[in-house]
């Protein structure tokens, strides 16, 4: 029996390596994390920005499939995102990246992949150079805060205090534009909503 020769067999991603680090690509019908953008060379700027992969310090991966279709694998900062590159060659930097929203009216996952792919260009570690909190994560844990003292019958003023200080509700609780009401009001929503069932956003 012959021995198979060098790249006959299926390549499989690493079992012991989780989805974040595997160097894979997936089909983008099925990838939660991926996010189409048009390509064009650089000196055609439209309303994409000149972007160079060079700059990113990032672990970066390219595959071209047999149709020419291109697909670039970002990871890195524990985050992952996969971008389906419609257009000109990303090998020929600069090039334009224009992000698109291409699962219109479910505009809101794929603007936090964009965020996440522009955290990853940027090189932003999560929380800040000091690590902590995201912006994202504290909306998330104001949103439980508020939702729990709610229902032990705190007002929301006293939930203000316990999620941003006395000093910072003291300045700006009689604002008149009633910024830190609003504020501390959406987060309660939010967590209301995300008990009744919204959560399972958050998984995807």
């Amino acid at each position: 029996m012959r021995a198979p020769r060098p790249g006959a067999s299926v390549s499989f991603a690493d079992p012991d390596e989780s989805a974040l680090k595997a160097g894979v690509f997936w089909l983008v019908e099925d990838f939660r994390r991926a996010i189409s953008a048009y390509v064009r060379h650089g000196g055609d700027p439209g309303l994409g920005s000149v972007v160079s992969l060079a700059k990113v310090r990032c672990r970066k991966t390219l595959l071209k499939a047999v149709d020419g279709e291109q697909h670039l694998l970002l990871s890195g900062r524990h985050r992952v995102v996969q971008i389906r590159c419609i257009g000109a060659d990303i090998r020929v930097e600069p090039f334009v990246l224009e992000p698109v929203v291409d699962q219109f009216p479910d505009v809101e996952h794929p603007q936090r992949l964009i965020r996440r792919l522009a955290d990853l260009y940027r090189n932003r570690l999560i929380g800040g150079p000091q690590g902590g909190w995201t912006v994202e994560a504290m909306r998330h844990r104001d949103a439980l805060i508020a939702v729990d003292l709610r229902r032990r019958h705190w007002l929301f003023q006293d939930i203000a205090r316990f999620i941003h200080g006395d000093e910072f509700v003291d300045e700006e609780w009689t604002n008149p534009n009633a910024t830190l009401k609003n504020r501390t009001t959406r987060a309660y929503k939010r967590g209301r909503r995300y008990i009744n069932g919204d959560y399972r956003k958050l998984l995807r």
